[in-house]
């Protein structure tokens, strides 16, 4: 599994290091793993000594936060393995700023985009089974929430992007189990999924699928009517038309069939148009440094 291979950086849960040998780097106090933390936050860019004084002390830094900060970099900088760009140091600091250099495979946030990007490229090329081996890794990268040691107000925007692409990447690899006919594995990831995700429509359009397929017509069709009243309740909304068609495949006895499956059926390895986008689905924006002043 890609998601077992070594990673020096981990933030998806709280932030964890790790040496060559794969024992892990402590670090205990706080502030060192709440600048650690936004330093990979920042992917490569400059982070200014104000931005990381307000970031690590939520109300009235004290005077010596300043000296604080280069002590806890030279602290840092002591302990942590060296990276993959040469020449560089792990932590280049300029007049009133800080940088982590890591590569794309040195953190588990990367990887994850990387592994969910490729993932999403082999299911509409045709590969399912080379689909569902790389959305699991992916998925199997997670240990918790993203960026754990900093503060909510800091990471919202870039934890709520990460949380959607994870949700979109379990609906892509049930996707990728219904193409391959592995209806039986799809449909337990579904029923958790469902009661993870209530209001995702296309998990329920899933769900009817691999539980209609694979002989649960009653289950199905119960389901439709659980997502009915919930988005009725909860967004004041009927089922959506491919909710409905679904629902009616199965009131008929008819194989059921995502639009999704219909598209990569008709359509695979024929272009290699952006069928995230198309969809309105989010894409993992590219693993790696973002260099920048």
């Amino acid at each position: 599994m890609e998601s077992r291979r070594h990673l020096p950086f981990r933030i998806l849960g709280p932030v964890e290091v790790s040496a060559p040998d794969g024992s892990a780097v402590p670090i205990a106090q706080p502030k060192k793993r709440r600048l650690l933390s936004l330093l990979l936050l920042v992917r490569g860019r400059w982070a200014s000594t104000e931005h990381i004084r307000a970031v690590l002390w939520d109300v009235d830094p004290p005077p010596s936060a300043v000296g604080n900060i280069k002590t806890y970099v030279s602290d840092l900088r002591q302990v942590l393995p060296e990276g993959e760009t040469a020449g560089l140091g792990r932590i280049q600091g300029r007049h009133g700023a800080y940088r982590l250099n890591a590569a794309a495979t040195e953190v588990d946030v990367w990887l994850f985009e990387d592994l969910a990007r490729r993932g999403q490229d082999a299911r509409w090329n045709g590969d399912a089974a080379r689909a569902v081996e790389l959305l699991g890794d992916a998925l199997a990268v997670w240990r918790g929430e993203p960026y754990e040691d900093l503060p909510e107000e800091v990471v919202r925007t870039e934890a709520a992007r990460l949380r959607e692409l994870r949700a979109v990447v379990h609906e892509d690899l049930a996707d990728a189990l219904l193409d391959r006919g592995q209806y039986d594995r799809a449909l337990p990831m579904l029923r958790a999924l469902t009661l993870q995700y209530p209001l995702r429509e296309r998990l329920w359009e899933q769900f009817l699928v691999a539980a209609s397929c694979s002989g649960h017509r009653a289950d199905a069709l119960a389901a439709y009517r659980t997502a009915y009243h919930l988005l009725s309740q909860e967004l004041g909304v009927e089922p959506s038309v491919e909710l409905r068609r679904i629902h009616a495949q199965v009131l008929a006895g008819e194989p059921a069939e995502t639009a999704a499956a219909r598209r990569v059926r008709h359509g695979a390895g024929t272009d290699h148009t952006d069928h995230a986008a198309q969809e309105g689905r989010p894409r993992p924006t590219g693993a790696g440094r973002e260099d920048g002043s």
